[in-house]
Formats: C-alpha cells, sequence, structure tokens
C-alpha cells in the first residue's frame, strides 16, 4: 500500500476543502474493503476508473469537463489506458509540475495544474480569471489531485445535479460519505448501476432532513431516548453543508444549501422518543403534492389516504414540505404549527424549543407569554377566549398587541391581584424588547391559548385564522 513516491498520510487526512475531504473519506473507506486493502494508490485508481468507465459508461460529466475518461476523443479501453497514464505521470511526477505550496493542503511539494479535467467547480484554459496571478489553473499537490478523483464513489445524484455533504464534524461527513459509498458499490455488484446513484428525493430540503434522520438513528438514537437534554444538545451541535453542483460543460453551477447547527439541534430535540411521534404527526400533515390533491393526512396511521389508495412514508417523504423548506431557509414555522394546533394537541416544549434555539427568544418571556394565556383562559367564559382569540388573529400591527396586554393588565389590577400580569421589565425587556419581533410573540401566545383549552378538554368557538405570509417584520 506504500508508495515512495506519494505521502500516504496526505491521501486521507483532514484538509478542511469539502471536496479534497470527500475524495480522502472515499480512499479510507475503500482500503478497509478485504479485496482492496493490499492495493496501493495506483491499485485503488485502477479499480475507480474501471468503475467509472465500464459500469457507468464513463459518465463522469457532472464533475469532470474533457478529463480522459469523459472526452469524446477516447473510446472504450481508451479512456481507461489514458486516465491510468495520466495518474501514474502524477504519482511519477512526470507530469509537468512546479515548486510551490499545494493551494489545499498547504504543505510545500511538486504542484500540478488543476482545471475542470481533473478538479471539480475551477477554471482553466480560457477561465484563467478564476485564479490567482491569472495562472492557468489551481496547482495543488498529487495527492489532492488524485483525492479529487474518487469524489464520484462519495456522493449520489439529486435530481438534475449531484450531492455532496459535508459537515463541521469529520465523524458526520464521514457517515455520509461512507453511506453513499457503499450505496454505490452495492448498486454495482447488483448490476443496477448506471452512474452516481440516484436519490429518490427531487428536492434539497427533503434530502438534507432526511440525511439528518439517518445520522440521528443510527448515532445518537439511544440519546433520544434519553432524558439528558445537555447531552443531546452537545451531540447534536452539527452543521450540515450539501453542495448541490454541477461541473458539466458550459454551465458550471453550484448551490450550497446549510442545515445549520441551530436547526440540527432543534430537530434532534424533536425526534427525542417522549415527543417524536407528535411532531412526525404535524410534520406529516404538511407535505404537499399536487398530483394527490383529494389526499388527506391519517394522524394515527401516520400516512396519506385518497379515494382510491393509501400513500405510505416511503413515498410521500419525497412530496414538497413547507416546513422543513422553512427550517432549512429560515423562515417562520409558528403559523404551520398554529394551524395545526387548532385542531390537535402539541407539546408545547417543541414551541419553546423552537423559539429559544433558532429564534433566540429568552425563555423568561415564553414563560410570561403562558402566564398571559393562562390569564385568557382558565376560570374563563367560552365567549371571552373566543374574544381574545379573535382580537390577536386580527392584530395587524406591535401597537394593537401591545394595547391588547396592557388591557389584560389592567382587568388583572382590577381583579385585586396582589401582584401585576405584566411588570414595566416585562413589557419592555422581554415582550417587547427593541428589535424584537411583536408577530412571534402574538402567534406563540395563540399557540399556548389553543393548547391550555386541550390540555383542559374545553371546546370553544374557532374563529377562522387569517392565512399570512410567513415574513419577519421587526418592530413596525
Amino acid at each position: 500500500m506504500k508508495n515512495k513516491n506519494i505521502d500516504t498520510e496526505w491521501l486521507t487526512r483532514l484538509t478542511g476543502d469539502p471536496f479534497a475531504d470527500t475524495g480522502g473519506l472515499v480512499i479510507k473507506f475503500l482500503w478497509t474493503l478485504p479485496e482492496l486493502k493490499d492495493k496501493d494508490i495506483m491499485g485503488l485508481i485502477e479499480y475507480a476508473t474501471n468503475i467509472y468507465v465500464n459500469k457507468w459508461s464513463g459518465k463522469l460529466h457532472a464533475f469532470f469537463l474533457n478529463s480522459k475518461i469523459t472526452q469524446p476523443a477516447f473510446v472504450g479501453k481508451k479512456k481507461i489506458i489514458e486516465a491510468l497514464k495520466y495518474y501514474k505521470g502524477l504519482i511519477e511526477e512526470t507530469e509537468s509540475n512546479q515548486e510551490g505550496y499545494c493551494r489545499i493542503s498547504g504543505r510545500k511539494a511538486k504542484l500540478f495544474s488543476a482545471g475542470r479535467d481533473n478538479h471539480i467547480l475551477s477554471g482553466s484554459g480560457t477561465f484563467i480569471n478564476f485564479h490567482h496571478n491569472f495562472e492557468s489553473g489551481l496547482f495543488l499537490s498529487k495527492e489532492i489531485l488524485i483525492r479529487i478523483f474518487f469524489v464520484p464513489l462519495g456522493l449520489i445524484q439529486l435530481s438534475d445535479k449531484v450531492a455532496m455533504l459535508s459537515s463541521n464534524f469529520e465523524k458526520v461527513t464521514e457517515f455520509f460519505v461512507v453511506k453513499n459509498c457503499r450505496e454505490n458499490l452495492k448498486a454495482l455488484s447488483s448490476g443496477t448501476a448506471e452512474g452516481v446513484l440516484r436519490s429518490e428525493f427531487n428536492n434539497p430540503a427533503n434530502a438534507l432532513f432526511n440525511f439528518a434522520d439517518s445520522y440521528l438513528i443510527t448515532h445518537l438514537s439511544k440519546l433520544l431516548a434519553q432524558e439528558d437534554e445537555q447531552e443531546l444538545f452537545n451531540e447534536s451541535n452539527v452543521t450540515i453543508t450539501l453542495f448541490h453542483f454541477t461541473n458539466f460543460g458550459a454551465s458550471p453551477e453550484v448551490v450550497v444549501h446549510v442545515l445549520d447547527s441551530k436547526v440540527f439541534r432543534f430537530y434532534a430535540f424533536c425526534n427525542r422518543i417522549t415527543i417524536r411521534r407528535e411532531w412526525n404527526k404535524f410534520i406529516g400533515n404538511n407535505y404537499k403534492n399536487s398530483k394527490h390533491k383529494g389526499a388527506l393526512f391519517n394522524k394515527e396511521k401516520e400516512i396519506w389516504e385518497s379515494k382510491n389508495e393509501q400513500i405510505p412514508f416511503e413515498t410521500f417523504q419525497t412530496w414538497i414540505n413547507n416546513v422543513l423548506k422553512n427550517l432549512l431557509t429560515g423562515q417562520s414555522i409558528l403559523r404551520s404549527i398554529l394551524y395545526w394546533n387548532i385542531d390537535h394537541s402539541f407539546p408545547f416544549i417543541i414551541v419553546e424549543k423552537y423559539q429559544t434555539i433558532i429564534k433566540n427568544m429568552e425563555k423568561r418571556t415564553i414563560n410570561k407569554i403562558l402566564q398571559i394565556a393562562d390569564f385568557i383562559v382558565l376560570n374563563r367564559e367560552t365567549d371571552f377566549i373566543t374574544k381574545s382569540i379573535k382580537r390577536l388573529n386580527g392584530e395587524k400591527s406591535p401597537h394593537g398587541l401591545r394595547q391588547f396586554i396592557v388591557k389584560l393588565n389592567s382587568e388583572n389590577y382590577q381583579r385585586d391581584s396582589k401582584s401585576p400580569l405584566v411588570t414595566v421589565e416585562d413589557y419592555a425587556d422581554y415582550l417587547f424588547p427593541d428589535g424584537g419581533n411583536w408577530r412571534e410573540v402574538r402567534d406563540v401566545l395563540l399557540i399556548a391559548i389553543y393548547q391550555k383549552l386541550h390540555d383542559i378538554q374545553l371546546v370553544v368557538e374557532v374563529p377562522v385564522l387569517e392565512d399570512e405570509t410567513e415574513v419577519e417584520i421587526l418592530n413596525q
């Protein structure tokens, strides 16, 4: 496995470059396979080349432009011969090179030109403006260029582009790369592979949360079943980045989707065993597909049903889900929770964690909102509760919401209460601080009211909630 012209450590060690690290993790995984563990790096290159040419018919156009494998001038075995010749030339340093510092590894070494033919999403040839000092390409060490060659084996096809996942934790990145690599090799053994394995998903949001589910189930299942919330938060401080890209022809493109650590921590919390079922019902109800407009979500069976068929999770998980999409793009999900909470009990702790983890709402603000909800609901005539809900839902400005809170405070005083419902500090620092989002306060209060009604099993006449675009309107 040793080669005197190769620094083997730099074939797999972490660099911080997502493409190079993915390729390194593929190499590391291949060397764990019994049939490959004794091969040197040239043996692995030959193994991958045979897959790319003989199994995938040279379909690497989304990765490399006019490479030895993708250029039309080479056909059949010629692709293999030319590819192996090139990488042998890198290893033996017969390819044109210069001394310097590798742009990815940072180490001093002999450097080789990296363009779109041997590196992903870089300029080359006439696109010298992509590079420092208008050079002909990036200049990288042979170890880095070799790593890039293995990248396709660790990725999947997602709709019209290729998807690569990277994380701030190497073990998370490795989990996804190895998972994809195993599935790509499994497809080879079954004879079904025609290229990089295609995902069943068509949109990045669903794919990202499906990947998150896989990691939670595989690595954090014990913590999800325990009550140690702090340990779960420590282990779920994970950011996952999905690079959705193509290097094809004249239209290279990359779109970056980030599932940041706040969202991942919140999502992990929602998958705790004590609340997961209620969360899954809520999420399941928010899948939509234009081909199944008449279908309804059965919350007991957690499937979608129409007159003619039952649609299981394996099918509807690929539909568009606005809650997952909003979580990924930073849009509010409060209104979606509110609509669901009208007819369904929903753990308020989820709302609390959403507001405190993702929206940075103070815990004291949450507690005050719950106190106000108690004041509106407990020991009240249903007519008062209905009017309060209607008033809150109709508020279109922070001024109206403030007036409503002040009126409740006045009524609390008239009841000869020993303490104010809302103090000046509560009002100024927690309910309506400078830069605060009054709509969030309103919607969390409405959710708290509905959940109180579910808790005490009180049915009131429910006003029709107005459909609002969930945008952040700060301090109107």
